[in-house]
């Protein structure tokens, strides 16, 4: 009997202690589980102003790679352009050199931009192109339709070259591929200048390859001139035969054929081309100066030339791009 009490006691004893451990371990659980959540919040707070100053960093990142893609200045000069001729007389001949100014004044359309070129530098004696003329342009065609005919448009030989190639010139470079002439019934049958016209002429079959442009002084209009590389027999092809690229033409301008010729570069030194490209009708050029040799007046003539380079291709603009200065000019070109 007495082994049956001290039995049921001692198992009364191992269920209270086994009652009490478990009582001990649920608290010990309850007491680590805030601890654990709170060392989490503490980790993610920790983490959060990490994120912020990534964040920051990378917006600093962005503006910083911004600025260092387009470190130029940008200006965009007057779309309005006008070509002019000037006759120079050379030794054995005469040439007709050519100039590019812009209008900030107004706004001019293509069609009358180009009229007034070809009838402010109209070279024959009696100034045939104005009062005998109506013109019209449908882009790229021009059509000269003539009041007049007979005595009233004929020249002398020497006017007759310059007469051409004046107006071969100038709607070459307004973006003109062909010239029709119309006597006063409107049919494509007339004698103009000594030449007996009797279908639209090509500009390009007329003008030749022409690449690139040379400078001519004229003292008495303190004015700097162009003539283009193909009547001055510089380079117009590469060493394949075929016409000289965009880049190419920049780089043959550098330099002339030889010492005593009457023209010059212009590309004087001080000017380094860096790079060059024609894509999709933009001409871009980036280059550096020398500004202790480099003057305004050089810089003007330089980017002018480059111009007229671009027009031979057609070019809608061309992009300037100044290292020296950090400049980027735009000259719209031929948009019509």
């Amino acid at each position: 009997m007495e082994k049956i009490i001290k039995t049921a006691g001692i198992a009364s004893i191992a269920l209270l202690l086994a009652s009490c451990q478990n009582n001990e371990n649920e608290a010990t659980e309850q007491d680590m589980q805030p601890a654990d959540e709170n060392a989490q919040q503490e980790e993610s707070s920790m983490d959060q102003p990490d994120t912020e100053d990534n964040s920051a960093e990378n917006i600093e990142d962005e503006n910083v790679d911004e600025s260092e893609s387009d470190p130029y200045e940008e200006t965009e000069a007057s779309p309005d352009y006008f070509i002019d001729t000037y006759i120079y007389n050379g030794e054995t001949e005469f040439f007709t050199a050519f100039t590019i100014n812009r209008d900030e004044g107004q706004s001019t359309s293509p069609e009358e931009r180009l009229k007034s070129s070809l009838l402010e530098n109209d070279p024959s004696e009696q100034e045939i192109l104005r009062p005998f003329t109506e013109m019209t342009v449908e882009w790229p065609r021009l059509q000269v339709h003539f009041t007049e005919e007979g005595n009233q448009l004929s020249t002398t030989s020497a006017q007759t070259s310059l007469f051409y190639d004046s107006l071969f010139g100038m709607s070459d470079l307004y973006g003109i591929e062909e010239v029709a002439f119309l006597n006063p019934d409107g049919e494509e049958n007339i004698i103009v200048a000594q030449r007996n016209v009797d279908e639209p002429i090509l500009i390009e079959e007329e003008r030749g390859l022409t690449r690139g442009y040379y400078t001519i002084y004229d003292k008495d209009s303190e004015q700097t001139f162009f003539l283009p590389g193909g009547v001055l027999e510089e380079p117009v092809e590469n060493e394949d035969g075929e016409p000289l690229t965009f880049p190419e033409t920049l780089e043959a301008m550098e330099s002339v054929k030889s010492e005593d010729v009457f023209y010059d570069s212009a590309i004087i030194e001080g000017f380094e081309i860096v790079e060059a490209s024609m894509e999709d009708d933009v001409a871009t050029v980036q280059y550096t100066m020398d500004e202790e040799m480099v003057t305004e007046f050089d810089q003007i003539v330089f980017e002018n030339a480059i111009q007229l380079a671009a027009l031979d291709f057609h070019a809608t603009e061309v992009h300037m791009l100044n290292d020296t200065l950090q400049v980027s000019t735009i000259y719209p070109l031929v948009r019509y």
